[in-house]
């Protein structure tokens, strides 16, 4: 699980509002939380399997060519870590006010991430370019809070 931090810099009373106002109960980022999640998930399904990894900066290793003659046979035209596509739908994620869960309801998912038995294929990991939109969303949604409650 990968956690991200902010730290708020600048002018001194805006840094008193906003540190108030991000400790407070009533902070609620369920929507930015939430589409981040959507953002994320949809990522992983879809431009992580069609890169087979490299887009997060983990590709994938080949099939080794037995396998690959099997599968070519058994599941002609399927990619990697692709047969039945249960893999790729499995990807879900759970927001709340404060936090977002990130998973893959797919059985098989963890040896595949981890590698345990299988060459190490991941397929979720947040990068610099994943992390930075995210913050988007919570920026966007933290403003749009603290205009409503005029503090900015």
């Amino acid at each position: 699980m990968s956690d991200i931090n902010v730290t708020i810099t600048g002018d001194k009373e805006l840094v008193k509002k906003l540190n108030s106002f991000i400790g407070s109960d009533g902070l609620d980022l369920k929507r930015s939380m939430g589409a981040s999640g959507l953002y994320l998930t949809r990522f992983f399904s879809g431009e992580v399997f069609a890169s087979r990894g490299r887009v997060i900066g983990e590709p994938w290793a080949p099939l080794n060519p037995s396998y690959a003659a099997w599968k070519a046979r058994v599941f002609p035209g399927r990619p990697p870590l692709v047969r039945s596509g249960e893999m790729m739908r499995g990807f879900k994620h759970e927001a709340d006010k404060r936090s977002l869960g990130l998973y893959n309801t797919a059985d098989h998912f963890d040896y595949h991430q981890e590698g345990r038995g299988v060459p190490q294929r991941v397929m979720m990991k947040i990068d610099q370019q994943r992390a930075a939109r995210v913050v988007k969303y919570l920026v966007g949604d933290l403003t749009e809070q603290m205009q409503h409650r005029g503090l900015l």
